[in-house]
């Protein structure tokens, strides 16, 4: 029987966060070996999941390492987050093959391209077996980390459904290579930096591109096609959109043709604007949320967006919806000296707390007020939603406050607005609230899509702004096209490629 080695190593990096990932973070997240990478994802809907469940008894459970999103890792945390891997790889014994979990946009101080680093350290002690890596749709993958990787592919969708059959898509790559094909990814990617809120797949030009790259491979005999939006909020030149055709190494030519026409399909999407907008700021939406007359009226925080690495604690919305007089509103923010305090002062408890606006100056200002404690939590929910349905999740603890009727989540750490259990764990009914104050762009949908009455996406501060193009950068986001030769100090492999000197295309500005 093959020995198929299962690795994730899983961290979307916002360069802009001033909430770094040291090793605590990572650790309290996912930091995983063994039997208890099995425990943990065998029977769930994640990637690894998927790929477990695919693999079976084949499957070699090695290391997994996560961390929510957020600033990047300390050089040295990194440095000992990849001696782990090396250690769990040396323990795992002779692998015939490795399923990568990645998420393609991981920066370390120092280090700008972790996927390929952790690529490297695969091929060095696995050598030339086959490797099918799944990144997240929001990956910034680089010309090294296909190189060294037989088969890459991302998500199809944006909310993220279809993890778990990303997993299995990977091992069916990997059982076709183990049986003799060889496969190679072919890599373009072009300059265009967007928000979120125009990444979505399910009515969205990316949805349309990704159609339309699937029908064509599959004319073409080609294996599979990915196209990332990718993820702005890096200061780094592989930042942008970026396509991945998986094809037969006999066909090539038409994987980079196939790559090159979808990498011109969206620069023509990009020049038609289909990635960029124009949103109300954080009082016109309050009001208009007030006048709606339904309910409950999400209101998207799409720059303090905790799933894109900013810090959850942003106040500014918050602030408007209390100063309108609204009630019953739901509000989840990330503040550990409140929880604190609350949990120092005991249910049912009045306390006067400064909430929020502490992580850096980009998130608005703390907020003072009068709350009363209604309960305190550990904080700790499973999933049952479309993400990562199944999985164990640790906002640490949490605490309800009543805030001039209306109802405010605290938590101790910055906790995405995936999973309606978020809430619902606490004793809220969201679909009850008047208003739902959610800190993302477009994955809050998976949590609170189908109780939305009204949805007003908010141009308010933070590290994940609206325009990307608001954020200082030191580097400038690269085009790469095939044809593409292999780049010197790489292994010479059939999907090893570099980037031509950059087109005209590249000294456009970024969208």
């Amino acid at each position: 029987m093959t020995r198929v080695g299962v690795v994730s190593f899983w961290h979307e990096t916002n360069e802009y966060s001033a909430r770094l990932a040291g090793l605590q973070q990572w650790a309290d997240y996912e930091l995983l070996t063994g039997e208890a990478l099995l425990a943990a994802h065998a029977g769930t809907s994640s990637v690894v999941g998927g790929m477990l469940e695919a693999l079976s008894e084949r499957a070699v459970p090695v290391f997994a390492a996560g961390a929510w999103p957020s600033g990047c890792t300390p050089a040295d945390d990194m440095a000992e987050l990849l001696r782990q891997l090396d250690e769990a790889l040396a323990a795992a014994g002779p692998l015939d093959a490795v399923a990568l979990n990645l998420h393609g946009a991981t920066v370390a101080v120092g280090e700008p391209d972790v996927e390929a680093r952790v690529a490297e350290l695969l091929r060095s002690r696995v050598g030339e077996v086959p490797i099918a890596a799944v990144l997240d749709l929001h990956g910034n993958p680089s010309v090294e980390l296909a190189a060294q990787v037989d088969a890459v592919i991302a998500y199809r969708t944006y909310p993220h459904v279809d993890m778990r059959e990303c997993g299995l898509e990977a091992v069916a790559l990997i059982d076709r290579m183990l049986g003799g094909e060889r496969l190679a990814t072919s890599i373009a990617k072009v300059p265009v930096l967007s928000c979120p809120l125009v990444q979505g797949t399910e009515h969205g030009v990316l949805g349309r591109l990704i159609g339309e790259g699937t029908a064509r491979a599959a004319e073409l005999g080609l294996a599979r096609i990915s196209v990332l939006a990718g993820f702005a909020y890096q200061d780094a030149e592989r930042a942008g959109i970026s396509v991945l055709v998986v094809a037969p190494v006999a066909l090539r030519t038409e994987a980079e043709g196939l790559a090159g026409e979808l990498a011109d399909r969206v620069l023509t999407a990009d020049d038609a604007g289909d990635f960029r907008l124009e949103l109300p700021k954080a009082d016109e939406a309050v009001t208009r949320a007030r006048h709606s007359g339904r309910r409950p009226v999400v209101l998207a925080d799409v720059a303090d967006n905790i799933g894109a690495g900013s810090a959850g604690d942003g106040t500014v919305i918050l602030r408007e919806v209390l100063s309108s007089g609204a009630t019953e509103a739901l509000a989840v923010i990330a503040d550990a000296e409140v929880v604190a305090q609350a949990w120092d002062a005991g249910e049912g408890a009045v306390i006067d707390v400064v909430l929020g606006g502490k992580t850096d100056a980009l998130h608005g200002e703390p907020l003072p007020l009068r709350a009363e404690v209604v309960s305190l939590s550990d904080g700790v929910y499973v999933s049952e939603g479309s993400w990562a349905a199944g999985v164990r999740f640790e906002m640490g603890r949490t605490t309800v406050l009543g805030v001039a009727g209306n109802t405010v989540v605290v938590t101790e750490r910055a906790t995405p607005p995936f999973h309606r259990e978020q809430v619902t764990s606490l004793g809220i009914d969201p679909a009850r609230a008047s208003i739902i104050v959610a800190k993302g762009a477009l994955a809050w949908r998976a949590a609170y899509g189908d109780i939305a009455a009204v949805t007003i996406e908010v141009d308010a501060p933070g590290a994940c702004p609206v325009d990307p193009g608001v954020l200082p950068r030191l580097t400038r986001p690269v085009t790469v096209l095939p044809p593409q030769t292999p780049r010197a100090g790489l292994p010479t492999r059939a999907s090893a490629s570099a980037p031509t000197p950059p087109s005209p295309r590249a000294e456009g500005e970024p969208a």
